[in-house]
């Protein structure tokens, strides 16, 4: 069997498609069932000559001289038809087990090419499928992955041509749909496609635009659903929105992968089509780590505390945090709420909490810079408009975080808008010693109580070190972890402490009182409200002694075992995709 996942991560890890690809092809049960992998996609890096990666390995890339004898007459006939540039190698991946395994990475420079037959691919996918690509001819994320599609699609068919297994297409959200699309079109046995949905890129517009966000998109999904009304019935007309357009086409592919509960039901909302389609749930894994020893974790939340004492002078009893990426999906306004909400617990138990949130919408920075900024003005306890500190979605979150620490007695927020948690990325901020594992081995609650989240794999990477996730009901991971927590054990007489929190925003209790003041909004009564319920639910949860994080390490670990890679490659994706190919 071979898979073609298409991606714009094909190199470099970006968000959400990069980790689930990086469990993927390093899962055991993936490598061997899978006998060949490629990863492809639009060529990022035109100009640099390491063009995959700094371990990557070229074999052809005629732009630069580089040849292949086994691939090179095939891949520059296919540059010649269809005006493009391609790069074709091996990119190197560490596995759990200490092993490496190199996927064949085949790019295709899409932006500085000029591509012959674009308009025919394009007139075919409308007489076809009834796609009206001329409506977003000006939109560049469109346009891309239509010039990908068919020099992509011929790239490999050239690089398999010589075996005879089954060739799965996978599309990594809408940017993998036009080469799925066009291999549908071809006759050729072998080749089957299948759209594995991230999200559901219209219900996100949805969420992050309208008032109410998820408290008002989730219960109108259900009542839709249940009415049997589609999504445009409700909404109206998505035509101008590429993204809708093309991920409507997804009914198109052998099989539907949905990687959480909340994305499974946005497809089925999306139309009828999508109500008699087969989607399968295939859930986010979590990658495997061993179980961390109680010992392990008290050093990590030692280091956690040398970091809180040089930032904000004393030692916590707590520590929090929040890993993201700085996007209003994230709602992060309501990690300030929860520890709002916490801190009158805190003072009745005489504790003290630090939580460190890192978050950037910039992009990392140069230690060169965030050492000058912590020399100039105490960066990160203190921070200044302007880049290369705060941009100005950064600025908005800082400015509740200012509020949060002015206002609060028993806890403190330290925002690190940087990617890296250690001294050289912090430019000397934090403790020598100290490095992103001992956050996550650390904390003692990781927040993420997002608006929109398909799944959320940050939100509890730090599970199985014995951390508890605070989650929103939105996020997608929410089932997984219910079935996770009740195969991990326990019995009614003696039920597992929980390893996660959901805040219920989206669904969840609406028999409050009236909004008590006219200047509030219904959504922020409610999102007040369930702030309050989950600051409760996690102070009754968060350990009292060694013997309790002791047994929250064993359960956490358990848990995450059962949300592992392996179990999700031969317990989900293997079977949708073997089910899908039977039909």
């Amino acid at each position: 069997m071979i898979h073609v996942h298409v991606t714009h991560e094909a190199v470099h890890k970006v968000g959400g498609i990069g980790a689930v690809l990086q469990g993927l092809v390093t899962a055991k049960a993936y490598r061997s069932a899978v006998d060949r992998v490629l990863l492809v996609g639009p060529l990022g890096d035109r100009h640099r000559k390491d063009s995959l990666g700094p371990d990557g390995t070229i074999v052809y890339d005629n732009w630069q001289g580089i040849w292949s004898e086994e691939a090179g007459t095939a891949l520059q006939a296919i540059e010649v038809k269809h005006g493009v540039r391609m790069v074709y190698g091996r990119r190197p991946f560490a596995c759990p087990d200490g092993s490496t395994v190199e996927p064949e990475i085949l790019l295709v420079d899409v932006e500085s090419s000029i591509p012959h037959g674009l308009d025919l691919f394009k007139h075919q996918l409308y007489e076809r499928y009834g796609l009206a690509s001329d409506r977003y001819e000006g939109q560049w994320e469109f346009e891309q992955f239509m010039r990908l599609a068919e020099p992509a699609f011929d790239g490999v068919e050239a690089l398999t041509a010589d075996q005879t297994d089954a060739v799965w297409f996978v599309a990594h959200e809408f940017m993998g749909l036009p080469t799925a699309l066009r291999a549908t079109m071809s006759t050729d046995r072998r080749y089957h496609t299948a759209f594995y949905a991230h999200e559901v890129a219209t219900a996100r517009r949805i969420v992050e635009e309208q008032a109410g966000h998820d408290a008002s998109f989730y219960p109108a999904l259900a009542a839709g659903l249940a009415q049997g009304r589609d999504l445009e019935d409700v909404y109206g007309s998505q035509d101008d929105f590429f993204k809708h357009a093309l991920v409507l086409q997804a009914i198109r592919c052998d099989a539907i992968l949905a990687v959480g509960d909340r994305v499974l039901d946005e497809l089925t909302f999306l139309g009828k089509e999508f109500r008699q389609a087969t989607i399968d749930l295939v859930y986010n894994g979590l990658p495997e780590a061993d179980c961390l020893s109680l010992a392990g974790r008290k050093r990590a939340r030692r280091l956690l505390s040398d970091v809180a004492e040089g930032l904000v002078g004393f030692r916590p009893d707590l520590c929090f945090s929040h890993v993201s990426r700085l996007v209003p999906s994230k709602a992060m306004w309501r990690d300030l709420l929860v520890l709002q909400a916490m801190d009158p617990f805190l003072q009745a138990r005489r504790n003290t909490a630090v939580m460190y949130v890192l978050a950037t919408e910039a992009g990392a920075r140069l230690p060169a810079s965030t050492k000058h900024m912590h020399e100039a003005y105490d960066w990160p306890l203190v921070h200044c408009e302007g880049y290369p500190d705060l941009s100005p979605g950064e600025l908005t979150f800082d400015l509740l975080v200012r509020k949060h620490n002015t206002r609060a007695r028993n806890s403190r927020v330290v925002f690190i808008n940087q990617f890296g948690f250690d001294a050289i990325s912090c430019g000397g901020a934090l403790p020598e010693g100290v490095g992103f594992t001992d956050l996550r081995c650390g904390t003692d609650a990781e927040f993420g109580q997002s608006m929109y989240e398909p799944f959320g794999i940050a939100q509890i990477e730090p599970i199985g070190f014995g951390a508890i996730s605070l989650v929103s009901d939105a996020c997608g991971c929410v089932g997984y972890l219910q079935q996770a927590h009740a195969t991990a054990g326990g019995t009614p007489d003696a039920p597992l402490p929980p390893v996660h929190i959901v805040g219920d925003y989206a669904g969840g209790d609406r028999s409050s009182a009236p909004v008590p003041a006219e200047e509030r909004t219904d959504a922020s009564w409610l999102e007040e409200q369930a702030s309050g319920r989950a600051a409760r639910a996690l102070e009754q949860a968060l350990p009292r002694n060694d013997k309790q994080r002791q047994i929250g390490l064993e359960v956490g670990h358990a848990v995450a075992v059962e949300m592992s890679w392996e179990r999700v490659v031969s317990g989900q994706l293997l079977p949708a995709l073997q089910r899908a190919e039977n039909r």
